[in-house]
């Protein structure tokens, strides 16, 4: 399991982005391909704010946290 790599800013909007998508879609008389598509990408960004971890950002090594700074840290910079 990965850490939590978002700060909480970002988990915020990417729930309100995912449950927005995810209104709009039920909204909709018809589903297409697109629509799947863009419902997995909903499921996937509510799930991102709702565990605070996002799989891209840790292949890409980006970490949105406020985590303060050690003293190691501090040395090494």
């Amino acid at each position: 399991m990965i850490e939590r790599n978002l700060g909480n800013a970002e988990r915020l909007v990417r729930l309100l982005f995912g449950l927005a998508l995810g209104i709009w879609l039920l909204s909709r008389p018809d589903i297409n391909g697109m629509e799947v598509f863009i419902a997995v990408i909903a499921v996937m960004l509510i799930l991102n704010g709702v565990f605070s971890r996002c799989y891209l950002w840790f292949v890409l090594d980006i970490d949105t946290t406020a985590r303060t700074r050690t003293s190691a840290d501090c040395e090494s910079a």
